[in-house]
């Protein structure tokens, strides 16, 4: 099940956020949701290889080394 987040957005980027998504004939939470795994997806592809992913108890968590491979 989602887990919801509060998140505070300044009102000019709120307002960008319902116009898309008025356009798009989507919610606000479908959007946010989409940008965000965009932004971690390139976020990875540009980490990449020095991310490694490693557990922590029941979580997985993104580390980044400092050495340039």
């Amino acid at each position: 099940m989602p887990k919801k987040v509060l998140v505070a957005l300044p009102p000019g980027l709120l307002e960008q956020i319902d116009f898309v998504a008025q356009v798009e004939h989507r919610n606000r939470s479908d959007l946010i949701r989409e940008a965000l795994r965009r932004y971690i997806e390139q976020f990875k592809r540009s980490q990449s290889p020095r991310m490694t992913v490693s557990q922590v108890g029941i979580q997985k968590v993104a580390l980044l080394s400092d050495s340039e491979a």
